[in-house]
């Protein structure tokens, strides 16, 4: 599979060009044999004239796939996250060194407890996604909780040798491999099938070393502990568990 930018509209020749520069991914020019081939396992990064999104195929009326944080903000909820935030103090520090499309660090973010997230995420295409998220997001709620972002395009495990600070709370989401019977929902699975290899090795042990407070991280519940070390508690629910790591 392959993944390629495509514009819808002329006006945006120019964009795609130096997001096709940036990301070093080729513009997609629609083949004369196009019914001849199947471009159904192909994503396509494509602009419109409101945002940027991740699309699966050349059928348009695919959902895209993009940081949906207007409705993530009015619409979402993952009780089992907030459940694993309680007894973090007012003001606490957070960094989501696994941030993809942002979702869950948005989750955190509505804790009225947090004060900031770092958002750390190496493939740049994914954040391209999650700045023109951040950027096209219009709803006063979700413009006010995206006040407490700061996103990197950096390697998680880099960013943590060379940026010394401490963080209250440390979250890792490894990506689920393996485990599943059924097949992952549409962001995830993309994250999957266009990721580089990413190496986690020594990730939480790291985190161990740099959160105040707790890491936390999100696994599918038939998953063995990250690393193998034993968390202080976990919260399962009838897919994911959330593994918390106490460092006071």
């Amino acid at each position: 599979m392959s993944l390629y930018i495509k514009y819808q509209d002329d006006s945006l020749k120019k964009k795609a060009g130096e997001l096709s520069e940036l990301l070093h991914l080729k513009i997609f020019a629609e083949p004369e044999n196009i019914k001849e081939r199947n471009f159904s396992e192909d994503y396509f990064l494509v602009l419109n004239s409101e945002n940027m999104f991740l699309q699966k195929g050349l059928n348009r009326n695919t959902n895209p796939i993009f940081s949906d944080f207007d409705n993530w903000a009015a619409n979402y909820e993952d009780k089992l996250l907030q459940k694993s935030l309680r007894g973090l103090p007012n003001n606490f520090s957070c960094i989501d060194l696994t941030a993809g499309f942002g979702k869950d660090a948005f989750e955190i973010a509505k804790s009225r407890k947090c004060k900031s997230i770092h958002l750390i995420e190496k493939e740049k295409w994914v954040f391209s996604l999650l700045e023109d998220g951040l950027k096209n997001s219009g709803t006063k709620e979700a413009k006010e909780l995206l006040l407490k972002f700061q996103i990197f395009n950096e390697d998680n495990l880099q960013f943590l040798e060379t940026n010394k600070k401490k963080y209250d709370l440390i979250f890792i989401d490894p990506m689920f491999t393996g485990v599943q019977k059924s097949k992952a929902k549409r962001h995830m699975q993309a994250l999957r099938d266009l990721s580089s290899s990413i190496n986690d090795e020594n990730l939480l042990n790291r985190s161990l070393e740099r959160a105040n407070l707790k890491v936390i991280v999100k696994r599918h519940k038939n998953m063995a502990f990250l690393e193998e070390v034993l968390p202080s508690r976990s919260i399962e629910g009838k897919v994911v568990r959330y593994d918390i790591y106490n460092t006071n």
